[in-house]
């Protein structure tokens, strides 16, 4: 049997099966892309498989973004003895590695790879609250599956845009990838922080485009080096520095390292808003206020901003800009419930 009649028949398989279940089982409260471009973005999105010296298996997911180039995470492939990715039943084994560890990101070459690359796009222009899903072999599944949600923040990467979303992933999801619903394909899925309320993070194309051109070939997996998430605390981007201190609500904490944030990146918006959470929480009411005044003048998409100015001014019996802080609210993110964030 041909890999196109496979691949065939598997995209008219799928199909069904979206649209019964879809049928049976309508999905509320978020939108969801077109059927045609969930389904046209599965044949870029591969499993990769890789044994260490003890003979363990590992899975995780690679994207093909070019022809005879398959991205995944670093992590994914580590100090393997042995990478190979399979689509459709039928098995690729690359004869070379492109890697970029402290980014997390390697590039798998092959010789003879009849896969169908991706369309990417820019990260620059893409708008917080976009709608985005993820496509990854997450829990080691037989098939490609799907979550979806929004763009939440980006942060500043050596001149690069680090992508957060509200679309989760799991174990086996890393190398995955990340599209807006157009089906371009906008980052990778690569790591996420600890517990029920994580926060998730993908790595941008362009580092990819850029290790395309400029990347050396190597023919080793063991890293010299670690992802720069999984370095201690403070040696990471002050985007990952703030995560302890949110969990466990350390506000003094939290402050400290938001001033220094917005030190080094004074018009950010993220740091900005960081450091008025901190404030906020530390009851420097007229100096949260400021922060996330400036933050919306500077991106009208920033819903958490709006969130805490409408907490201000709630608080203030202001209803004017109550009614018009929770009429930005509802037109970005209609699943915030105002009431539950009392």
């Amino acid at each position: 049997m041909s890999t196109a009649y496979q691949i065939i028949s598997y995209l008219q398989a799928m199909k069904k099966k979206i649209f019964l279940l879809i049928t049976l089982f309508p999905i509320t409260g978020f939108s969801t892309p077109n059927i045609e471009v969930l389904l046209n973005t599965n044949p870029s999105v591969v499993k990769v498989h890789v044994a260490n010296d003890k003979g363990n298996h590992g899975v995780g997911s690679g994207v093909v973004v070019a022809k005879n180039y398959i991205v995944t995470n670093c992590h994914v492939i580590a100090n393997s003895q042995g990478i190979h990715v399979t689509k459709y039943g039928v098995s690729y084994s690359p004869d070379a590695l492109i890697a970029d560890w402290k980014s997390d990101l390697c590039i798998l070459k092959f010789k003879f790879l009849e896969l169908k690359p991706v369309t990417m796009t820019n990260t620059a222009n893409v708008e917080y609250e976009t709608d985005v899903f993820t496509k990854s072999y997450g829990g080691n599944s037989s098939k490609p599956g799907s979550s979806f949600g929004t763009i939440k923040a980006k942060f500043n990467y050596n001149g690069h845009h680090i992508i957060q979303s509200s679309a989760s992933f799991m174990l086996g999801a890393s190398g995955g990838g990340l599209f807006n619903y157009q089906g371009e394909l906008i980052g990778i899925t690569t790591f996420k922080t600890p517990g029920r309320s994580a926060f998730y993070y993908s790595m941008p194309v362009e580092i990819i485009e850029e290790m395309i051109v400029n990347g050396k070939e190597i023919s080793v997996t063991a890293a010299p080096e670690s992802a720069f998430w999984d370095t201690p605390e403070e040696n990471q981007p002050y985007f990952m520095q703030v995560v302890s201190a949110l969990n466990k609500k350390d506000w003094s904490k939290l402050i400290i390292i938001a001033e220094d944030w917005v030190k080094s990146e004074p018009n950010a918006d993220e740091s900005n808003f960081h450091l008025g959470l901190a404030n906020y929480h530390q009851n420097n009411e007229d100096d949260a206020n400021k922060l996330f005044k400036k933050v919306v003048s500077q991106n009208k998409k920033h819903t958490l901003s709006y969130l805490y100015l409408y907490k201000i001014a709630k608080a203030n019996n202001n209803k004017n800009e109550m009614d018009k802080y929770k009429k930005n609210i509802e037109q970005l993110d209609s699943n915030i419930n105002l009431e539950i964030n009392e």
